[in-house]
């Protein structure tokens, strides 16, 4: 699903509230947890493994702060859900082309998959370099996020 908005507001704290209305309006959680290409795993059965480290919004910030610059439009994008908490990135499109291959507008657009994903969140190390060695070389994550 899909929902644009003309201007992008001039922080992601405040898109945060326009993307958290549109993640309730699809029945996603509000609360958000940005994410980096580093921080997800999926296995064969497309179960999504999330890293949570706290320096992923400040990623996200300057991601979006990026996207304000370059003026080819900013998207939200939910990537995976818990009961809880909506995972997601945001994507600033490189050129010109790059922003119409996304179908992007000068604005905010906010996105969320239509099927969702079975999601777990690794906060254990350990477990999550266990994780990487099993998983690592499944699904392409990256895709994701371009």
């Amino acid at each position: 699903m899909t929902n644009s908005a003309p201007d992008p507001p001039p922080t992601l704290k405040a898109a945060e509230e326009k993307f958290s209305t549109f993640l309730a309006s699809q029945e996603y959680p509000k609360t958000i947890c940005w994410l980096t290409p580093d921080d997800l795993l999926v296995d064969s059965k497309t179960h999504h493994w999330i890293r949570v480290r706290p320096n992923a919004a400040t990623h996200a910030e300057q991601r979006y702060a990026k996207g304000l610059e370059g003026k080819l439009g900013i998207e939200l994008r939910a990537i995976c859900a818990t009961q809880a908490e909506t995972f997601a990135s945001v994507f600033v499109p490189e050129d010109d082309l790059d922003a119409q291959y996304h179908l992007m507008g000068l604005g905010l657009k906010c996105t969320c998959p239509v099927k969702r994903y079975s999601t777990s969140t690794v906060r254990n190390p350990l477990k999550w370099l266990a994780l990487c060695l099993r998983y690592r070389q499944g699904r392409n994550v990256r895709d994701l996020f371009e």
